[in-house]
């Protein structure tokens, strides 16, 4: 099972729209929990997770990677757009494989679009070899995409 943790900081908005985008993965049985990492959390970003069932962790992505009950985390960013059959593609990763894995919005067009991909990606890493790595989603993605496998 995985956990989802979302650095917020203060963003409702797109919050509200990747929680309710979480739901049928929780219905599957994949998502076992979801942390919201959020160091000065408005009333707002408070109330949506209360209301969601989301945990608010007032730190930083690695405090809530300390917590997390499942072996897989899943970081992601409130915007992120899933690609198509998402749930099918993470779970089947999750139970076959143990390198991290990034998990690439849809393609758009253009010349920069999978630079744009790669730096919106989510990051799909067992919590184990998480550890105590330190850093935004950014910094992760970085760490721990150069030998991850590319899931879209």
């Amino acid at each position: 099972m995985i956990t989802v943790i979302v650095p917020a900081h203060d963003s409702a908005e797109p919050l509200a729209g990747l929680l309710a985008a979480l739901v049928p993965a929780a219905v599957e049985g994949l998502v076992r929990e979801v942390i919201v990492a959020d160091g000065d959390a408005d009333p707002a970003t408070a109330a949506l997770c209360e209301d969601a069932g989301a945990i608010l962790l007032r730190g930083s992505i690695a405090a809530a990677a300390a917590v997390a009950k499942g072996n897989w985390l899943l970081i992601l960013a409130p915007e992120i757009r899933f690609p198509s059959r998402w749930i099918e593609v993470v779970a089947d990763h999750s139970s076959r494989a143990t390198r991290p894995a990034l998990l690439l919005p849809p393609l758009t067009t253009g010349w920069f679009a999978g630079r744009r991909q790669t730096r919106n990606a989510g990051l799909l890493v067992r919590t184990r070899d998480f550890g105590g790595t330190q850093g935004d989603l950014k910094f992760l993605v970085s760490q721990f995409g150069r030998g991850a496998v590319r899931l879209a």
